[in-house]
């Protein structure tokens, strides 16, 4: 009777420290960090505003300007997930949210800009009827595509190449994955409320130099 009651006890405690293991261990999830960036920038001033702010930030709010399919602005994506427990992630999702004309004053303005090198690299054509992501190759790289798999300490990094044609767009992006039998996604956001991209249209270009008063 004793033997019977200890292993009772026994089975209790185990599925009792099997339970709050499950409590206190971190649930699966990904961290998504997005940096929207472009070698050339938008600026909704002319050249004389431009050259009235000295400051080397100046063109901190500039807007990302694809312009052309060899110089396109660039999304990157850096994924990691948040336990050592690996997660798959299926895929990205990109929703148009308005697509206008490009801007018809202000300036375009070209920055210095050093290379990079991605093993995951996609052409998205934000102006396409179905907005998908198309990995092409970069260098000698093979183009790869979706599922990856990340965990805490092996991330991922994607360059998601923005092409939005002779448009001003608005977009959304989502990353979607699985963990445990169970879809999710994460919204990506670059410290905006919404993303935007344009292509360069007629305006005027202007080296960053070129906006600082000569002395």
């Amino acid at each position: 009777m004793f033997a019977v009651t200890a292993a009772v006890v026994t089975a209790m405690f185990t599925g009792g420290w099997t339970w709050l293991q499950g409590q206190w261990s971190d649930s699966p999830g990904l961290t998504v960090h997005a940096a929207l960036g472009s070698c050339p920038v938008y600026m909704n001033k002319t050249l004389d505003e431009l050259r009235q702010d000295s400051s080397s930030d100046k063109l901190q709010k500039g807007v990302a300007v694809t312009s052309s399919r060899d110089d396109p602005a660039d999304l990157t994506l850096t994924l990691q997930a948040k336990t050592s427990q690996a997660i798959v992630v299926t895929g990205v999702t990109v929703r148009r949210l308005s697509a206008a004309p490009v801007p018809s004053t202000g300036s375009i303005v070209n920055k210095e800009c050093g290379g990079a090198m991605y093993l995951r690299v996609f052409d998205v054509d934000l102006v396409a009827e179905k907005i998908d992501l198309r990995p092409v190759s970069e260098g000698a790289g093979k183009a790869v595509d979706f599922p990856l798999k990340v965990s805490d300490s092996d991330p991922e990094q994607l360059s998601l190449r923005l092409l939005p044609g002779d448009h001003d767009v608005r977009f959304s992006v989502e990353v979607n994955w699985i963990s445990e039998g169970e879809a999710h996604s994460e919204t990506v956001a670059d410290g905006q409320p919404v993303l935007r991209v344009t292509g360069p249209g007629r305006l005027p270009v202007y080296a960053y130099g070129e906006t600082f008063t000569k002395p």
